[in-house]
C-alpha cells in the first residue's frame, strides 16, 4: 500500500515529534531539543492546510535532560503520552478544547479595576446527546458527565464572520448549576488569579528570606502552581524578607508586599498570563484613549451627580501638621459646594515642604474633576479594558470623560452588548484619583521584616 500525500512542510527539527489536530483545524507540534519540550502551533485557525505556516517555536518544557517523548490519542478526550527525565517517568495528558459556542444561550464576563479578579457567568442549552453510546445523557451537563465540571478551564474568544479574533479572557469554572430535565445549565468562575491566587493558602511555605523582591515574587506564584511560561514580573534591586501567617491566601500576600516595599500591582491579561510590575511596567496590557461617537457607539448613558466626594479645598499635611499645604479646587460650574469643604490628606512622615506643594497642586486639580459617574450600554467591545479613557464625541466636539473603571461583556442569543462605568476623577497613564493618594500615604507595613 502507498500512501499519497496531499501536503507536506518542513516545520523544524527536533527529536520526537508529534501533532496534535484541534476542532478548528488548527494544529501543534511537539518535539524534544537539547533534551527540552518544544512546540510551534498554526496561526490561522479555520483556514486550509495549503499554505500553511507555523509560529515561532515556544519552549513548554517543566523538566530538562527530556528523553522518550511519546504521545498518543483517545477518542473524544484528548492525547495522553509519556517521557523520561533523569531516572523518573512523567505523565502527560493532554485535554482537547471542546467549542461550546454552538450551545451558548447567554453570558456575561465582568472586569473592574478595583480587583485584579475578573468573573463570568454563562447559560447553555443542554440537548439529548445523539451519539448512542451516550444515549441518554445530556451534552453539555448530565448526572453521570459534564464538559464544564469545577476547575475546567474556558477560554473567550470573540470573532465576527471575517474579523480579526479577540482574546477575552481564560477563566475557570467554580460551579455548574443542573436540574433535570431543565433545556438550559448555568455555569460561573474566574480567572486564574481568582482561583489559584485568592483561593490557595501559604501553608508551611509561608517564609522568604532577605532577598531581590523579584525572585520573591516569582517564588510565591511558582508555589500556586502557576505556570513559569506565564509569569511576567518587573525587574528590581530592591530586597526585602517576610513571613505570613500559613493560612493567609496567595493574593493577600502578595498585595501586602506591595504595600510594604513597592507600588505595585498584578494583573492578568487575556492569555492567562499573570503580570506583576509598577503601574507603568510594559508588560501591562497597554492602556489607550477610547472615543465613543454619541447615538452611535452609545445605546444608553446615565449620569450620577454625587458631591460627598467633591470638594472646594485641599490639604496635604504631614502628622503634626508641620506641613500643611492649602490649595483650592476648581470644582463643576453651578455645583454649590461649601467654601471650607476640604480634603486632608496624611502623608508619609519625612515628606519635603516641595514634594507636599507638589501633591496638592496635583490633587487640587484631580478634585475638579471628581463627583461624576457615568455609565454606558453600547454596541458589543470585546477589545476595551478598565484603565481605558473615555473620550465622547458629538456634533459640539469631544470631552474627556475619565477612566473606564467596570466592563461588563453581555452576550448570547439575544445579542451582544458592553457595558461600562467611567470615573471623571481618573486620568489615563495617572489612574485614579484613590490609587494616587494611596501612593502618597503609603506607610510600610509589619509584614516586611528587612528591607532595602
Amino acid at each position: 500500500m502507498q500512501l499519497n500525500f496531499v501536503e507536506i512542510q518542513e516545520v523544524g527539527t527536533g527529536k520526537y515529534p508529534d501533532l496534535l489536530h484541534f476542532f478548528d483545524n488548527e494544529a501543534q507540534v511537539l518535539y524534544l531539543k537539547s533534551g527540552e519540550m518544544y512546540g510551534k502551533i498554526t496561526n490561522t485557525p479555520y483556514g486550509e492546510w495549503k499554505g500553511k505556516t507555523f509560529e515561532d517555536e515556544i519552549k513548554i518544557s517543566l523538566d530538562k535532560g527530556i528523553e522518550n517523548l511519546e504521545l498518543n490519542s483517545i477518542s473524544e478526550f484528548g492525547v495522553f503520552g509519556c517521557y523520561k527525565s533523569g531516572n523518573t517517568h512523567k505523565l502527560l495528558i493532554y485535554e482537547m478544547q471542546i467549542d461550546i459556542s454552538k450551545y451558548l444561550a447567554s453570558g456575561v464576563i465582568k472586569h473592574s479595576i478595583t480587583s485584579p479578579i475578573s468573573t463570568f457567568n454563562l447559560n447553555l442549552e443542554n440537548p439529548l446527546d445523539t451519539n448512542p453510546e451516550h444515549e441518554g445523557e445530556n451534552i453539555a451537563i448530565s448526572e453521570k458527565t459534564s464538559l464544564i465540571s469545577p476547575g475546567a478551564k474556558v477560554i473567550f474568544k470573540f470573532r465576527m464572520g471575517d474579523s480579526e479574533e479577540y482574546e477575552m479572557g481564560i477563566f475557570y469554572v467554580d460551579r455548574s448549576d443542573f436540574s433535570l430535565l431543565s433545556e438550559t445549565v448555568g455555569t460561573e468562575g474566574r480567572n486564574l488569579i481568582g482561583k489559584a491566587l485568592k483561593d490557595q493558602s501559604f501553608g508551611e511555605k509561608n517564609t522568604f528570606p532577605f532577598e531581590v523582591l523579584t525572585e520573591i515574587i516569582r517564588k510565591l506564584l511558582l508555589n500556586a502552581n502557576i505556570n513559569p511560561y506565564k509569569i511576567l514580573i518587573e525587574n528590581t534591586d530592591r530586597k526585602s524578607g517576610f513571613n505570613f501567617a500559613p493560612n493567609k491566601d496567595y493574593l493577600s500576600g502578595l498585595e501586602e508586599v506591595f504595600k510594604a516595599t513597592l507600588n505595585w500591582k498584578i494583573e492578568e491579561k487575556t492569555d492567562g498570563t499573570i503580570v506583576v510590575g509598577s503601574p507603568d511596567y510594559s508588560g501591562f496590557t497597554s492602556r489607550d484613549r477610547f472615543e465613543f461617537y454619541r447615538n452611535k457607539d452609545i445605546f444608553s448613558r446615565q449620569i450620577i451627580r454625587d458631591d460627598m466626594e467633591a470638594f472646594r479645598r485641599v490639604c496635604v499635611h504631614d502628622r503634626d501638621f508641620n506641613i500643611a499645604v492649602f490649595r483650592d479646587v476648581k470644582a463643576y460650574t453651578g455645583w454649590n459646594l461649601q467654601s471650607n469643604k476640604t480634603m486632608y490628606v496624611n502623608v508619609a512622615e519625612g515628606t519635603s515642604l516641595t514634594d507636599a506643594e507638589e501633591y496638592a497642586e496635583e490633587l487640587a486639580g484631580r478634585l475638579s474633576n471628581v463627583g461624576k459617574i457615568e455609565s454606558f450600554t453600547g454596541p458589543f467591545k470585546p477589545y476595551i479594558v478598565v484603565g481605558d479613557e473615555a473620550v465622547i464625541i458629538d456634533e459640539s466636539g469631544s470631552g474627556k470623560l475619565g477612566l473606564i473603571t467596570e466592563i461588563t461583556h453581555k452576550f448570547g442569543k439575544d445579542g451582544f452588548y458592553t457595558d461600562f462605568t467611567v470615573d471623571s476623577g481618573g486620568t489615563l497613564g495617572k489612574g485614579r484619583l484613590v490609587d494616587y493618594i494611596s501612593q502618597i500615604t503609603k506607610e510600610r507595613t509589619d509584614t516586611s521584616r528587612t528591607y532595602e
